[in-house]
């Protein structure tokens, strides 16, 4: 049944999807395509670069050209991945959302057969009560007592016991009316709870089954990348009379400057919010020092509000609790990258992180990125990108989601179980990190 998915799910068994097709519906997804399907790229021959060798400012432009080809390539192949990453993110969000339903409706059943219990007992507190009362005769009593005057103290008596009876049986009997309606209540609950524990159980399936096709289409979108840029980058070396090898080592340089210029830029933007906000609030400060001035007999207006504290600065992270967590994340290196992987021998982003430090003693949320980042920003570990340090946890994403999380390992690198077939590995820092925070602060 659906429920019952809980670990890795395998996606050996994803139908087949055409490669063109899969990477088409990808890219369109990400708004990289502004029609169904995107033309095919105009690959040179070999006969074309040869001729483009003859002539200087044709070479150039062949190396201009085929500089393109491979960055669209790669930046096809890039936002495939992203898309990926994205639906498996979401896919551990449904599940998370699937559990939390789950252990609502366990412990709503559990109050349920309590409250049930607490009801049949007091039913039967209310049984007796009502066959002692029935016993006792409360209204043949009172015939007695007018018919014998001498024995009106001991009736008396008896009857005052009957009365209380009922007062009694009457109070239990509102009370077990009482413990049964809140056992029903009780029972509704956990069934409606049932019913949304399946509903989400269904919305996690759907949910795995488009991170399997988004998979699909990444691993065919990087798979033509690779295939494709074989070529190209062998005739790069032959127009700048270099290798192939070093050519792709420049390519693949600029990505790394790329994504540090990118955290840098991160980090410009956030020193000038901050900034922007000070200023703004020296200048409300200076408003209303201005406006405190006697004129005309006026009275003077009152203080301005103290300025709040600023938020205080993130703590130092524990240096033993970050090397065991980095050592825990080393110790995965090259293992499987399964969605809804926690280990021993397969990890999705999530997983690792959440794994690596559950073996330095600290919990950081549940198995999904936004989760974590969250729960460690709830507790005040959230830091800016510009003030990093090893053992951080950098995320990727926007808009309030995260869909990758990693380990920062300090020198620009980071240790992560990025996507389905790639290996848990040590990288450096790409794309653009949009969030940090400090389990260890």
């Amino acid at each position: 049944m659906a429920e019952q998915r809980t670990g890795p799910i395998s996606r050996g068994s994803a139908a087949a999807f055409s490669a063109a097709v899969a990477v088409g519906a990808v890219t369109a997804s990400v708004g990289l395509v502004g029609s169904p399907a995107a033309a095919e790229p105009d690959y040179p021959t070999w006969g074309e670069i040869e001729a483009a060798k003859q002539n200087e400012s044709a070479k150039l432009a062949e190396i201009d050209r085929l500089g393109g080809l491979i960055a669209g390539l790669q930046q096809t192949a890039d936002a495939a991945v992203e898309v990926s990453m994205k639906a498996d993110e979401a896919y551990r969000q449904a599940i998370d959302a699937r559990d939390t339903a789950l252990a609502r409706e366990q412990s709503l059943g559990r109050q349920a057969d309590e409250a049930e219990a607490v009801a049949e007992i007091s039913k039967m507190r209310a049984g007796l009560i009502a066959a002692h009362l029935a016993r006792s005769g409360g209204g043949d009593l009172t015939s007695e007592l007018m018919f014998a005057p001498d024995r009106a103290d001991d009736l008396l008596h008896q009857l005052g016991t009957a009365a209380k009876l009922g007062e009694q049986a009457q109070g239990l009997y509102e009370q077990a009316r009482a413990d049964r309606n809140s056992a029903a209540s009780l029972r509704e609950q956990a069934e409606q709870a049932a019913d949304e524990r399946e509903r989400l159980a269904e919305v996690a399936e759907t949910r795995a089954d488009e991170a399997r096709a988004a998979a699909d289409a990444a691993t065919a979108a990087v798979a033509e990348a690779e295939q494709r840029s074989v070529q190209l980058y062998a005739q790069l070396a032959s127009l700048k009379d270099t290798t192939a090898e070093l050519e792709r080592e420049r390519v693949e340089g600029q990505a790394r400057e790329a994504a540090q210029a990118a955290l840098e830029e991160q980090e410009r933007r956030e020193r000038e919010e901050r900034e922007r906000e000070e200023r703004e609030q020296d200048a409300r400060d200076d408003a209303a020092a201005g406006n405190g001035g006697t004129g005309g007999g006026s009275a003077p207006a009152p203080a301005p509000p103290p300025r709040p504290a600023p938020p205080p600065a993130p703590a130092p992270p524990n240096r033993s609790a970050v090397e065991s967590a980095i050592w825990f994340a080393s110790q995965q290196l090259g293992e499987r990258y399964v969605l809804g992987g926690a280990g021993p021998d397969v990890w999705d982003c999530s997983g690792l992180t959440k794994g690596a430090y559950a073996y330095a003693g600290i919990g950081i949320g549940t198995h999904s990125a936004t989760n974590q980042y969250y729960t460690l920003a709830a507790r005040g570990k959230a830091v800016p990108l510009g003030s990093i340090e090893r053992g951080d946890l950098l995320f990727w994403g926007s808009g309030g989601d995260y869909y990758h999380v990693a380990i920062y390992l300090g020198g620009g690198r980071i240790l992560e179980a990025p996507r389905e077939g790639v290996p848990v590995r040590e990288y450096f820092i790409w794309g653009s990190p949009s969030a940090a925070a400090r389990p260890a602060g």
